[in-house]
């Protein structure tokens, strides 16, 4: 009957560490009914270095995407990396003019891989640790054309960097709980992610490269590819001119004269932070995706380009031990297109977590690093494996292979071929001191947010 249990449970495990490739899921929490408080008024910060506009105006029926405007592009089938292999993508978000959309979502776009840059540092060190010898590369593509809305293609050039984030969005105050109500609240946490895992690799559209990944996961050499769905920001080199039949009909700009009325808009960041080096009074600055309109949406209060410069108002780095990073960011100006200031106070509300570091908002806009959600369910079943293996050293080949989780393939087939206690025991006991030394005892997790990280911002009423 123990044998039974060590087998269900050891086989729960390998299920929960077969879906850990994931990363964070998108976390959508309870907004807040706490009221926001307001940050003392402080002198305008010293502006970041100013980029140039998203979109400017051109000629009649044209407009002009500058260089430096990020393209975010959704790769549509799964490619081997190999140099100058051509590949396919759309835009999952679109491109605004002042008022208007001038590229639609969904938009193809037309490139090839250019080059395989090497992995260092800890992701490969890790990757070594877990028994995976391949020389790890990320893949540098370049995109060259883009389909406009009437069928033809525009000539663009534009380099692109893969994204590795999910959107993550404001919750409620956060309250205290002791830490074993911690530890359950964990342990649920992670069996709902391996059931949503297990749910949506039955249900995916591609299930043979879930399999394959799955496969990959577990080899100690395997193919690169770029899958189906993964992500890129793809920044233009250089400047693009597209027709646009609504250049000279746009909605009037209404100047906010001191009082920018409450709202939510979407920017991205120009300025790259991190909870590791960065500091209070840090400078901060944001550049408007999306036009933000008056309440009937017939004049436009800040148009697409517009600048938001503010400032760093909490940063505590990661430290050992498993504790994790805070920042906290506020803009408090606004720079219109003529170049006047406007006073403003925008916090966020939604923001891109980088995956793997299973970033939360709370309710005034802070950004917390979070410990991945197999903190406690992870090493305890990894224990009890390495503890029944101790005590019962009569294990057959299907006992065998659930103990020994510590190198990958490679540990589940000597265990199997040889059923030796001695080396299964090596290896289940080398799992849970991976798992123990890089959940609890080594740094925490940092925040951090890229150049270009999309987030939405709301505008209280001063």
């Amino acid at each position: 009957m123990q044998r039974i249990n060590s087998v269900a449970i050891g086989f729960l495990y390998v299920l929960t560490s077969t879906f850990s490739f994931r990363g964070q899921t998108r976390t959508i929490l309870v907004p807040s009914t706490k009221p926001k408080q307001t940050l003392p008024a402080a002198g305008p910060p010293k502006p970041a270095a100013q980029a140039g506009p998203v979109v400017a105006q051109s000629k009649p029926h044209t407009a002009v995407l500058a260089a430096g405007l990020p393209l975010r592009v959704q790769i549509d089938h799964r490619y081997r990396m190999h140099k100058g292999k051509p590949i396919e993508g759309h835009l999952i978000d679109p491109v605004y003019s002042t008022d208007h959309i001038v590229l639609p979502a969904n938009s193809p776009i037309y490139g090839s891989i250019t080059g395989l840059t090497p992995v260092h540092g800890s992701k490969r060190a890790w990757a070594l640790l877990n028994g995976d010898f391949t020389p790890l590369k990320q893949p540098v593509l370049h995109f060259s054309s883009i389909q406009l809305p009437d069928g033809s293609r525009m000539p663009i050039d534009a380099v692109a960097s893969e994204r590795t984030a999910d959107l993550v969005k404001m919750g409620g105050p956060v309250q205290k709980k002791s830490r074993i109500k911690k530890m359950f609240a964990a342990i649920h946490a992670k069996i709902v992610d391996t059931k949503n895992g297990i749910s949506g690799a039955f249900h995916s559209h591609h299930k043979s490269e879930k399999a394959l990944q799955i496969l990959y996961g577990q080899l100690p050499y395997h193919p690169q590819d770029i899958w189906t769905g993964t992500q890129f920001d793809a920044d233009l080199a250089q400047p693009v001119t597209l027709p646009d039949p609504k250049a000279n009909d746009l909605l009037p700009v209404t100047p906010p004269h001191g009082h920018i009325p409450p709202g939510t808009i979407d920017a991205r960041l120009v300025t790259p932070l991190t909870s590791k080096s960065d500091k209070v009074g840090t400078p901060v600055e944001a550049i408007l995706t999306k036009p933000y309109l008056n309440q009937d949406h017939k004049d436009v209060i800040l148009p697409t380009g517009t600048h938001l410069v503010g400032v760093v108002t909490q940063a505590k780095p990661a430290r050992a031990w498993g504790r994790n990073g805070t920042l906290r960011f506020t803009f408090r100006q606004v720079k219109l297109p003529k170049g006047t200031m406007e006073q403003v106070h925008a916090q966020m509300t939604a923001v891109e977590g980088k995956k793997g570091q299973n970033v939360s908002l709370d309710s005034e806009g802070g950004a917390h690093a979070n410990a991945d959600k197999g903190k406690y369910m992870d090493p305890l079943l990894l224990g009890y494996l390495a503890g029944s293996n101790a005590v019962d050293t009569n294990q057959n080949q299907v006992d065998a292979a659930d103990t020994s989780n510590g190198f990958g393939l490679p540990a589940r087939i000597v265990s199997i071929l040889f059923v030796s206690g001695t080396a299964i025991s090596v290896f289940a006991y080398y799992a849970l001191g991976q798992s123990v030394t890089r959940r609890w005892i080594m740094r925490g997790h940092e925040v951090v947010f890229a150049k270009n990280t999309r987030m939405q911002l709301a505008i209280a009423d001063r």
